[in-house]
């Protein structure tokens, strides 16, 4: 089989796991990783067959998505009931029972794309944002294992969603929603509070906050 040629778009410890990761099924594969949309930009002076995307914020642009011959994937650490951004924050908060990863197309709008594979798992009772993006990681390594087993087995030519009744829920959640489940109010019943409270939290970040005549202030201690 014709060894394909890979960039990833991905953070250079997230790289070398997925590189590891095709090794491990007989990928043999050499990519360039690159982590901002510059270094995607520069590299994109070469030909490639497969740009593999996960965990970075980066917007891929149109021209590049239509590369001919270029596959573009991505893994969204969420499940599809959960497009866009902060969604672990979302399912804690909407107590989501089933959570992971899904693998889809990239096109040029934003967890949008053919949904190609998705790895879920039951989420457990009072769990917390930062444990579920850590879950919906790992379920994100092990789709992208079997995205390297299929290539490795059928050829990258031939790669088809698994599920075709699998789509994308309808909200798409943005940084604003995120920002209006962090503000909290005196008028908020308590069972309100606690729920805005465990979903926006997440270690070494302030993100519950309340306004008081037009200032901000940032929760970080409860009496």
């Amino acid at each position: 089989m014709k060894k394909p040629r890979t960039i990833f778009l991905m953070e250079d410890e997230v790289g070398e796991r997925a590189l590891s990761l095709a090794h491990s099924v007989g990928l043999e594969i050499n990519p360039t990783i690159v982590s901002d949309l510059d270094s995607l930009l520069a590299a994109f002076d070469e030909t490639y067959d497969l740009l593999l995307s996960f965990g970075v914020g980066v917007i891929v642009p149109r021209h590049i998505l239509e590369t001919p011959g270029l596959i573009a994937l991505n893994v969204h650490a969420a499940s599809p009931e959960f497009p866009g951004r902060d969604p672990h924050h979302f399912a804690v908060y909407y107590g989501a029972k089933e959570y992971g990863a899904t693998l889809h197309h990239m096109i040029d709008k934003v967890d949008q794309g053919t949904i190609i594979d998705v790895e879920l798992f039951p989420v457990p009772e009072e769990v917390q944002p930062v444990d579920l993006l850590e879950k919906a990681n790992l379920a994100g390594f092990e789709l992208i294992r079997r995205l390297f087993w299929d290539f490795s087995n059928s050829g990258i030519e031939r790669f088809l969603p698994k599920n075709p009744n699998i789509s994308w829920a309808a909200r798409k959640f943005t940084r604003k929603d995120f920002l209006n489940l962090c503000r909290v109010d005196s008028s908020m019943t308590q069972e309100e509070f606690c729920r805005r409270l465990k979903a926006s939290s997440m270690p070494g970040y302030n993100n519950l906050y309340t306004e008081i005549h037009g200032f901000r202030f940032y929760i970080n201690e409860f009496a």
